[in-house]
């Protein structure tokens, strides 16, 4: 059998693509489109297909006018906070959360310099932490916040003074768009655990884009100051696998073959009815194999029987199938 051939240009390739073009400032998306043709020499990149890739990816965000910006450009000038264990000036690693959702999904696939010129990094072992050279943290006592700014693309590191946040009526005007948002971003991830730091990400950018000055002055912690749209995932997904266990023994399977408009139409019935793909699927499944007979379907084996006809409620009536 033959080894199948790689598509190119790759999900990558093009993303770089993008990023490379978009390096300058914000462009429309046919210019963008135009600038990546000239690399990959194929009609096919236009307009529609850059809009694509900002769907896939929080790096490329859309703009209502049809120009499409980098994240890190779109996060300029605003500052995010998080909340630190103790710190003598020396430490090195910054114990990340969902607070810098907006930084480390572009670190992660860009990386992210100090406006000192040197690199931050992901911790080691799995540890949740953003690592940088020392003496790169201020001072600080246990649970004090520190602000981390975008300027040039790059983060300036400091500690949270007094009186330096935002007012309570403003910063309750910030949780609202960013909750307005966040929710908007996790009914299109069907609140998938694991999408949280892109969906956060998505809504920080979202909202930047109806207001630049959202996040010009110091807030409490994202994770803090959206606790209860954020931890909402948390609390449905329980109530889901409850809802699942409940129901007796489950098995999962893949499906093979399955026709491109068919997939397309199913997902769309199920953002409808606001379920996750696999949700419909059973439904539509269950409905179908104990609620709608075939013509086979006449009993025995198959779980039907003809029901007793003629009906006494209903003498003249058809007759008609129901389930064993």
């Amino acid at each position: 059998m033959p080894e199948p051939v790689p598509l190119e240009p790759t999900d990558a390739e093009l993303l770089d693509s993008a990023l490379q073009a978009l390096a300058d400032g914000p462009l429309p998306a046919d210019e963008v489109a135009r600038r990546m043709r000239r690399r990959f020499n194929l009609r096919v990149v236009d307009a529609r297909l850059v809009e694509m890739i900002g769907e896939r990816t929080p790096l490329l965000v859309g703009c209502p006018d049809g120009s499409v910006i980098r994240l890190i450009d779109l996060l300029e000038g605003s500052v995010f906070t998080v909340r630190m264990a103790a710190c003598d000036g020396m430490r090195r690693d910054l114990w990340a959360s969902l607070a810098l959702a907006p930084l480390i999904a572009w670190m992660d696939r860009e990386g992210l310099f100090l406006t000192s010129g040197e690199p931050l990094s992901r911790g080691s072992f799995g540890h949740e932490t953003i690592v940088g050279p020392t003496g790169w943290l201020p001072a600080v006592a246990p649970g004090s916040l520190v602000s981390l700014t975008v300027i040039g693309g790059r983060v300036e590191v400091a500690a949270v003074v007094d009186g330096a946040q935002v007012s309570a009526a403003e910063e309750g005007r910030v949780r609202r768009s960013l909750s307005r948002h966040y929710r908007t971003a996790t009914w299109w991830t069907e609140e998938d655990l694991a999408e949280r730091l892109y969906d956060l990400t998505t809504a920080v950018a979202t909202a930047l884009v109806e207001d630049p000055a959202l996040l010009r002055r110091p807030t409490l912690p994202l994770d803090e100051l959206l606790y209860v749209a954020v931890r909402q995932c948390e609390q449905d997904h329980h109530l889901r696998d409850v809802s699942a266990w409940s129901g007796g023994d489950n098995v999962s399977f893949s499906i093979s073959g399955m026709p491109e408009a068919l997939h397309g139409e199913i997902t769309r019935r199920a953002r409808h009815y606001g379920m996750s793909d696999d949700q419909y699927l059973i439904l539509a499944m269950g409905h179908l194999c104990w609620r709608t007979p075939f013509a086979e379907d006449l009993g025995g084996e198959f779980g039907w029987e003809p029901a007793r006809w003629p009906r006494p409620d209903d003498p003249d009536g058809p007759p008609r199938l129901r389930p064993v």
